[in-house]
């Protein structure tokens, strides 16, 4: 008769309360933490209880955090970094200082699930797929939240728009975004610490969701961004990974050029 280990009894519980959960199920348990509803879109509350039982079971067990595409976790996973998660922020029914409220909250929430994830301790990462994947994810999301930062600047009256302290703070998001992206492309190159396949993967979501949050950055910030883009281009190991920034590269020159022209517009003016 086979032995089911305590690890077996748990997964197997996971998984029959993920079947035959209904509907309107608020929550699952995996390694007797709570995991919200994997069935309904998340919002900040969701990934914020995800969060605190990630940390808990890497402290206990380590080697259980959800995997991507894991037999028993992919779900779990999967909801991690669903597209669909962005459909509150994204629907312009609700308030838009909610809408950026959240964005704010789910930035500070995959920023430690990340961490979560990471361990340059290991010559060798373990979750290399999954932290690779929740960092693109979380250039999506910060995307979303320039968008919405947009929506709502435009609310404000000119007075307060153009007020010193509110420019800092768009500078500081700024600022943090090119931090970000900075470290996305600094990743893509640790080839020593993830798995080339991982690296593939990584980098052509890299060449498709870079755009996006590239716009937002300042014109040195920008500038910094192609040069790393180009020195992936001419010499990261990898030929998918080299295609990718080859691809990535003409979209980015080409969004430095348009910014070029804002600027010296602007300044025609002045």
């Amino acid at each position: 008769m086979t032995r089911i280990t305590p690890i077996g009894i748990s997964l197997l519980f996971f998984l029959s309360a993920f079947l035959s959960a209904p509907a309107t199920a608020k929550q699952l348990r995996y390694l007797d933490q709570p995991i919200p509803d994997i069935k309904q879109n998340w919002r900040a509350d969701d990934y914020e209880l995800a969060l605190d039982s990630l940390i808990t079971i890497k402290k206990s067990q380590p080697d259980l955090l959800p995997k991507r595409r894991g037999e028993f976790t992919g779900p779990v996973y999967d909801r991690f970094i669903s597209e669909d998660n962005f459909r509150f922020q994204l629907n312009i029914k609700e308030p838009v200082e909610v809408r950026r409220e959240e964005a704010i909250r789910v930035s500070i929430a995959l920023k430690e699930m990340m961490r979560s994830y990471f361990d340059f301790k290991a010559k060798k990462q373990r979750y290399g797929s999954e932290a690779l994947g929740i960092m693109s994810y979380s250039l999506r999301q910060q995307a979303i939240f320039f968008t919405l930062t947009v929506e709502y600047w435009l609310t404000l009256p000119q007075g307060e728009a153009t007020h010193p302290d509110r420019l800092m703070e768009l500078d500081e998001h700024k600022r943090g975004a090119a931090s970000l992206l900075s470290s996305a492309f600094k990743y893509l190159a640790l080839t020593g610490y993830f798995d080339r396949e991982d690296l593939e993967v990584y980098g052509w979501e890299l060449a498709h969701i870079t755009p996006e949050l590239f716009v937002h950055l300042p014109m040195a910030k920008q500038q910094s961004i192609v040069i790393q883009v180009e020195n992936m281009m001419d010499s990261h190991e990898s030929i998918q990974v080299r295609e990718a920034m080859t691809k990535l590269h003409p979209n980015l020159k080409e969004l430095m050029e348009q910014h070029n022209k804002v600027l010296n517009a602007a300044a025609e003016k002045e």
